[in-house]
């Protein structure tokens, strides 16, 4: 590592014309490396850089202030730049793994910074009461001295094995600093004066001879001798990063397709409202408010679908920037770091590219994009807009009737993963079920008790809420075991309660809605622990929640009261919607779901008679997309913008032709 920072430096400092020059390139240099070495919470030069498995480096006391003014007594924080939960040991902050590597660059950096300025401003000596102006510096002891001093200096016994340098030798990068005793890596904090020479394969970590024949002895451990490990894990290493060139290529070709279709849009919105208005201008006394009507359904379009693409790019430009970060990261740590500080960090970069190595990006709807205008044959018709509609058509069918998992099989609640898959429960058969796009079933999770409901948490763990006939609602994890489990009232609330969880829903936040009809409330809480954070009073029975995105609303499905209310994150009512099926009432208002356009709901009255209706965000009726169902119960919108019902045993998926 330090031969590596020396040639980082010397970069910086190398001069062709003398030592103003010098001054400047350094200057340049230090000013493009301050953005890496800044805290993004202080915005100062980082201090005790604490780093996340994002790879991502904070001050260690920014991040405390930042735990403990928001997520205090939470065993997980999101990265205060991407968002990214990082699970924190028993320690909380204070055991999160310190990026030395980072700061042996920014003790270098600062001794740098400080010898630039020594050419127009005295630096005196800080070892004689004389204060002559120094010319030295001992990187041993960090002094700045004079000529007399380092003669004195390194004539003494202790300190006569030290290394001096000139300031124009520190500018021009010829010599690195040594690291302070507290912060060298090489020690073992366990064992007194033993050198850290193995790496445990078990474990981990680094870690010395003593260690070997206590802590982490054979045949439990398995350790290396560091280097060897090293040139291991930077093939590993190596190895992995070569798939993410893959991965890079294909994000940054999504966001480039979806730039130019938004700007291919944008040339049809100017193409659009010039015909417009060169059709208005023949018939502006006549149809004046026709025009206005047009111009505003134009820009109704341009806002909603804009809104679309701005969703997708923004999605694409987080995977695509948090993939380019952890690469770049990884690559300088691989090619800069030293063997003991590299093995140090090498869990933290394994663990953050093993979560980016996934899903491919989210698809953009390429008619979009469309948009014209058809000028009217009459003297009095202004024209219209032109879309390309799709209707919505059944793309796959499955069913789990048989085949092992036993008897009737209704999904009375269905979800779609951040990874594609489709997660649903069955009510009767007391099972979690995670099937593929196509219905494969690739998990199955038993319960104890009959589930209603199902929800995904979009975090890096790929968490599933369930709630069932107990008091208390559930969380599996990636690996689809129980994490943990929480009640929706005090604990010693829980006997005296009546309780009966019909819903689940998430926010984007990750925030969990829990729909309880006996108590006739939706309750809030924390996605890591599942801590109760408010109780919402509803009019409607909760039978089915979903959340929009887009405004924070809440949706609540009222199954047998026959109707759906719309409402705001506080419980007020905004609209009310009472389905109809030929002129006539529905009888059953049973899932619902909300994407960009608005919200769907699955009614239905005898069987057979389900449909699925499309509403705005306001409440109004948009139009019927699906008739003819058995029993729909569940309905859900999966990231590739298809609609996922269950529909009696089977499951039904749709999409837009």
């Amino acid at each position: 590592m330090e031969r590596s920072r020396r040639r980082t430096l010397q970069r910086a400092g190398q001069s062709e014309h003398g030592g103003r020059s010098v001054m400047i390139t350094m200057a340049k240099a230090l000013e493009e490396m301050n953005h890496h070495l800044e805290c993004g919470i202080c915005r100062d030069r980082l201090k005790q850089p604490k780093v996340l498995d994002c790879f991502h480096s904070f001050c260690q006391e920014c991040l405390q202030d930042y735990y403990e003014s928001r997520y205090k007594d939470t065993p997980e924080i999101p990265c205060p730049s991407c968002r990214h939960m990082t699970a924190l040991p028993e320690t909380r902050i204070q055991g999160l793994k310190t990026n030395f590597h980072l700061m042996g660059i920014i003790e270098e950096i600062s001794v740098q910074e400080k010898v630039a300025h020594s050419e127009s401003t005295k630096v005196s000596c800080e070892l004689c009461e004389e204060e002559n102006e120094a010319t030295h510096r001992c990187l041993d002891c960090a002094q700045n001295v004079c000529p007399n001093c380092r003669k004195t200096h390194l004539r003494c016994v202790t300190t006569s094995n030290h290394t001096v340098a000139t300031f124009e030798e520190i500018r021009q990068g010829k010599v690195t600093v040594k690291k302070s005793a507290n912060e060298d890596q090489t020690r073992c904090q366990k064992h007194r004066g033993e050198v850290k020479r193995f790496y445990c394969e078990t474990c981990l970590e680094l870690i010395c001879r003593d260690c070997t024949v206590v802590d982490h002895c054979k045949p439990n451990h398995h350790y290396v001798d560091s280097g060897e490990a090293s040139i291991k894990y930077k093939q590993s290493l190596k190895d992995m990063l070569s798939d993410f060139d893959v991965d890079i290529k294909v994000l940054e070709q999504s966001l480039a397709a979806s730039s130019q279709a938004k700007q291919k849009f944008a040339q049809s919105v100017t193409r659009t409202v010039k015909a417009v208005k060169k059709r208005a201008d023949k018939l502006r006394a006549e149809i004046a408010i026709q025009e206005k009507m047009l111009i505003r359904g134009i820009k109704q379009i341009q806002q909603d679908r804009n809104r679309m693409y701005d969703k997708h790019q923004e999605k694409v430009s987080q995977l695509l920037q948090g993939k380019q970060h952890s690469v770049e990261v990884a690559k300088g740590v691989a090619s800069t770091a030293s063997d003991n500080d590299f093995l140090s960090l090498y869990p933290v970069i394994n663990k953050d590219l093993k979560s980016l190595k996934g899903p491919t990006p989210p698809q953009i709807d390429s008619m979009l994009s469309y948009l014209s205008f058809t000028p009217g044959q009459t003297e009095i018709n202004l024209g219209k807009l032109e879309e390309k509609v799709r209707k919505w058509e059944m793309c796959c069918k499955f069913d789990h009737t048989g085949g092992g998992l036993g008897g009737v099989m209704f999904t009375v609640g269905i979800t779609g993963t951040v990874c594609g898959e489709i997660a649903l429960v069955k009510y009767f058969n007391k099972k979690v079920l995670l099937c593929s796009s196509d219905g494969q079933v690739k998990e199955k999770i038993p319960v104890q008790s009959s589930p209603w409901d199902i929800a995904a948490i979009h975090n890096h763990d790929n968490q599933l809420v369930v709630v069932d006939d107990t008091k208390y609602v559930k969380v599996f994890n990636k690996k689809n075991e129980l994490a943990f489990q929480f009640p929706t009232v005090p604990q010693s609330e829980v006997d005296k309660a009546d309780m009966n969880f019909s819903s689940v829903a998430v926010k984007e936040d990750g925030t969990i809605l829990v729909g309880d009809v006996n108590r006739m409330v939706w309750t809030e809480h924390r996605p890591t622990d599942g801590a109760l954070l408010c109780t919402i009073p509803v009019q409607t029975p909760p039978c089915y929640l979903a959340v929009d995105d887009h405004t924070d609303r809440v949706v609540v499905s009222g199954g047998g009261s026959q109707k759906v209310d719309i409402a705001s994150s506080n419980g007020t009512i905004l609209a009310t919607i009472k389905p109809s099926i030929n002129g006539q009432q529905v009888q059953h208002c049973h899932g619902v779901c909300c994407d960009s356009s608005g919200t769907y709901i699955a009614v239905c009255n005898e069987p057979d008679t389900g449909h699925i209706h499309h509403y705005d965000l306001d409440g109004n009726f948009l139009a019927c997309v699906v008739q003819g169902l058995h029993v729909p119960f569940g309905i859900t919108s999966t990231p590739d913008r298809k609609l996922a019902v269950g529909d009696g045993h089977a499951v039904k998926m749709y999409h837009k032709v």
